[in-house]
């Protein structure tokens, strides 16, 4: 009884309820996102061309060098797909999901006077997790994993002095190569540089670091040319697609707020510590301001509000509460947690997640047992499920690719057509639309 007590104490423990925890918030979330399908594609012409392709074979519509800095996902979802079936796609899920919560744990534990860790706390950040980021299998899971990694190495740089940080040139060769939110990495190590001069601290550490990556950035299938592009798609308008509008547009004010307000919170707090004691740590404080404005511009990102708020502002947050209310829900969430994990089995992580409601699963099936061939006007979201059921027979106008193969101009007369302007029939006139 001892050893069960201690061993329910232990970090193996902890983890290892939160690593089934995240294998049952995968399985319980229950659609594809748009832009699997297109992934898998690009991942089974890699095993059988040994190749990333440049040129797209998927349009009927013009377009110019593809660009996909999503690649290495596709490679990675495609593997455990053909290895495990859906549940390869739920487990690459849940194991990004993890790691995320992973590095957070580890961030909290280097602050000064760190409060211990809270199951409750880390259920908490999995489940605002998973309401931010409800589609299953999605290439920026890398990027938000490789965030909260590196929040871990600069911090530990920043608070112990250690060479950690040149773990960060390795992984910016992997990270460039799974999804472009590379540029977010490289921009908190800049940041921590402009928050380390400013307090005067060392700082040339991490500018030697951001330089040295940014260099490797060059290792890509594309070369060079693939920078210009990257800066580009990083700074392009996606007005009219929803996951890259204001947290505050109409459609997501009341889904989208939590995670917001959560950050500005802890904004709050970290500067009523500024005004209490007149102590406050530049660096963190601008990075939680940067990753709070990028969220409020683009709800996609806001995911990196909540992960820098719970690794860096933990204390403050846990100031709020009662210790005796945090041991009361630490208990309470460990048993609830423990029980709910039995119930992954009956959640059939083996069945596919593709919604019929979502999906034109019963159209494309008719096209595809009639043979029907010819170009489809595809809808921006469906346009990868469609050539994933339907190629070669059948070529689409465009899918969720957008910036990495579509010109402008194919993505606003698509617009014109769906909002019924002026010159909404273009689209049939102007491409051969079948």
């Amino acid at each position: 009884m001892i050893l069960i007590k201690k061993y329910v104490k232990s970090n193996s423990f902890l983890y290892l309820i939160i690593a089934m925890t995240c294998l049952l918030f995968a399985c319980l979330l229950n659609d594809y996102d748009y832009d699997l399908y297109a992934r898998l594609i690009v991942g089974e012409y890699f095993f059988k061309t040994g190749w990333i392709t440049s040129k797209d074979f998927l349009s009927y519509t013009p377009t110019h060098v593809w660009y996909d800095h999503e690649w290495g996902s596709s490679v990675v979802f495609y593997t455990f797909y053909k290895l495990f079936g859906n549940f390869g796609l739920i487990l690459v899920q849940s194991i990004t999901m993890f790691f995320t919560a992973f590095f957070v744990i580890k961030t909290q534990k280097l602050q000064e006077k760190a409060y211990p860790v809270s199951i409750f706390f880390i259920l908490t950040f999995l489940l605002l997790y998973i309401h931010q980021n409800p589609s299953i299998v999605r290439c920026h899971m890398f990027s938000f994993m490789f965030f909260s990694m590196l929040l871990y190495f600069l911090e530990k740089t920043r608070l112990k002095n250690s060479n950690i940080l040149w773990l960060m040139l390795p992984i910016t060769v992997i990270w460039n190569n799974l999804h472009g939110g590379v540029v977010s990495g490289l921009g908190i190590i800049f940041l921590y540089a402009i928050g380390e001069f400013i307090s005067k601290k060392p700082f040339k550490k991490y500018i030697l670091v951001f330089t040295l990556s940014s260099i490797l950035l060059l290792i890509n299938p594309y070369g060079y040319e693939y920078l210009s592009f990257l800066i580009s798609a990083n700074t392009k308008s996606r007005i009219y697609i929803t996951e890259w509008m204001s947290v505050f547009a109409n459609r997501h004010i009341l889904y989208y707020f939590t995670i917001f307000f959560i950050g500005v919170l802890s904004l709050i707090l970290a500067l009523d510590k500024f005004i209490k004691k007149r102590k406050i740590e530049v660096t963190r404080t601008l990075i939680l301001i940067t990753t709070i404005i990028l969220g409020m511009q683009h709800v996609k990102l806001l995911s990196l509000t909540l992960i820098t708020t719970f690794a860096l502002f933990y204390n403050e947050i846990c100031r709020i509460f009662n210790k005796n209310i945090i041991k009361f829900l630490n208990k309470l969430t460990l048993l609830i947690m423990f029980v709910a994990i039995f119930g992954i089995p009956f959640t059939q992580p083996q069945i596919a997640r593709t919604q019929i409601y979502k999906y034109p699963v019963k159209e494309v099936e008719f096209l595809k047992i009639n043979n029907i061939k010819g170009n489809i006007l595809t809808q921006f979201g469906l346009g990868s499920y469609v050539s994933y059921k339907l190629y070669p027979n059948n070529l689409i106008y465009m899918d969720g690719r957008y910036e990495e193969v579509y010109d402008d101009e194919i993505f606003d007369n698509l617009k014109e057509f769906e909002l019924v302007s002026k010159d909404w029939d273009t689209v049939l006139t102007k491409y051969k639309t079948d």
